[in-house]
């Protein structure tokens, strides 16, 4: 178990339609991509962070600290 770290987790954040599928797409084939998809997907379901699927089919991932990472097809670009 962690500490939160004064993060509220009572938020509640649904995924867009089509964050399943770009999921799949950017993991498919690759079990430590599809392992570190889903712990990314459990800190969006339990309210620690928010992601959009972009146009490109990256996903952007906003995190309630404040930071923000760009998840593409071979990395993962820090932005903020």
């Amino acid at each position: 178990m962690f500490s939160r770290g004064g993060f509220d987790a009572r938020t509640s954040r649904r995924r867009p339609p089509r964050t399943d599928a770009a999921i799949v797409a950017l993991a498919e084939d690759n079990p430590d991509k599809t392992l570190v998809m889903a712990h990314i997907g459990q800190l969006v379901a339990d309210g620690f962070a928010v992601w959009d699927v972009l146009d490109s089919g990256e996903i952007e991932v906003r995190f309630n600290s404040g930071e923000t990472f760009l998840l593409a097809e071979t990395t993962i670009l820090r932005l903020v």
